[in-house]
């Protein structure tokens, strides 16, 4: 390897922790998406579900187009047009006010991560270039950290923004955007001789652990990522019972901010919990989880004040406290009990299986919406929660003998 392609390589290296929190996802976007488009766009919270029930679906659909087009122009170019994807999105969604136009700018927000997830190929290859790729976990953590800081910075100055202009917020995004697409520049692939490619169609090992860890991941990961868009609105709607509407953005945008804390503070603390609670660890979330949505549904219920806002805001704030570490346990339990020549698939049909999850349970929302309130989307998910424990048990059960039969 020449001095040049080291340099490239090592540059690389250390823009990507920023580069890739700055484009994990839309910025700002995450912080004020269902006020935006409450109070902006007047949609509804039924829409607003049916919105990403369609995108999740058309995903799915598309997954096998989106792999052909990334073999086909390689993992630099997959990652510049999931940048440019990323922008065109956060144009359509800003500047329609149309469902159909909103729709389609949804679609391609959420194609874009099939095109952007390959950054974690190119950092892999590079570090793996220059002797470092044992770094790798540690260069995602970083990573992840600064993803959660940054959103967590944002949701703290979002509100404010919204109030001094409803538009303000997202004019931001897009310049974030077009900022990722110019540090993009500065990402250099190690190209290795005599790469082989992977054969997605090779037959895959199952066994039940294999199974079980997919399932729950996809129940529970889908679950949160339900929960936090079903679950601000559910805040925003009592909030709107007493107080008006120029406070409730400062008071959501609040309550966002102090969740983005918990999820900085779940990273830190995850290394601990794993190494105390081992394959319990997935039990203990899935209680934490419990927890969050009845501490939203409690405050609900109590007369509309301030305290009940607190309640669950802090219900809110646990809920994503358990997002970050659902998916690093089962991620990592994943690949500790897999065939590394099945690592690819098996990583494929784990992401797979969120998609599936998310899409039924935001067309249910959506339609359920039509018909009855809220308050009872919230405890049917709870209900979901509740049968996840089965799941989870036995869970814990095999991871254990898996490791005492090591």
């Amino acid at each position: 390897m020449n001095k040049n392609i080291k340099d490239k390589i090592e540059l690389s290296n250390k823009i990507y922790p920023y580069f890739a929190g700055l484009s994990d996802d839309l910025m700002f976007w995450a912080a004020i998406n269902t006020i935006f488009l409450t109070t902006v766009k007047n949609l509804t919270a039924s829409q607003i579900s049916l919105l990403s029930a369609i995108a999740t679906f058309s995903t799915i659909i598309l997954q096998g187009i989106a792999f052909k087009i990334i073999k086909k122009i390689g993992n630099i170019t997959s990652v510049r047009l999931g940048l440019v994807l990323l922008l065109t999105a956060a144009i359509i969604i800003t500047f329609s006010n149309n469902i159909l136009c909103i729709g389609f700018g949804y679609i391609i927000y959420h194609s874009a991560f099939f095109f952007t997830n390959m950054q974690n190929v190119i950092l892999k290859r590079n570090l793996k270039a220059v002797g470092k790729e044992n770094t790798f976990h540690k260069v995602c953590s970083k990573t992840s950290f600064i993803y959660a800081i940054l959103t967590m910075i944002v949701s703290f100055v979002a509100g404010f923004i919204f109030n001094i202009n409803n538009y303000l917020p997202m004019i931001l995004c897009i310049m974030i955007c077009v900022l990722n697409i110019f540090l993009s520049s500065f990402i250099y692939e190690y190209k290795y001789e005599n790469d082989e490619s992977v054969n997605h169609k090779r037959k895959i090992h199952w066994k039940k652990i294999l199974i079980l860890i997919i399932v729950v991941y996809g129940l529970l990961y889908a679950t949160v990522e339900t929960l936090q868009e079903t679950g601000k609105i559910f805040i925003q709607y009592n909030f709107q019972n007493f107080i008006e509407m120029d406070k409730v953005t400062v008071y959501l945008t609040i309550i966002i901010a102090f969740s983005r804390i918990a999820r900085v503070i779940s990273n830190i603390l995850f290394n601990k919990m794993y190494s105390k609670l081992k394959n319990k660890l997935i039990i203990f979330l899935n209680l934490l989880l419990f927890l969050s949505v009845i501490l939203m549904l409690i405050g609900n219920i109590i007369t509309n004040n301030i305290f009940s806002g607190v309640i669950m805001g802090t219900g809110f704030c646990l809920l994503l406290f358990v997002r970050d570490p659902i998916m690093t346990f089962t991620k990592t339990e994943l690949l500790n009990n897999c065939n590394v020549e099945d690592q690819e698939n098996i990583m494929h049909k784990f992401n797979l299986s969120r998609k599936i999850v998310r899409c039924i349970l935001a067309s249910l929302v959506s339609l359920l919406l039509l018909k009855i309130k809220m308050v009872i989307i919230m405890w049917l998910l709870a209900i979901i929660i509740i049968l996840c424990f089965i799941l989870t048990f036995n869970l814990s059960k095999e991871l254990y003998i898996a490791k005492t039969n090591d």
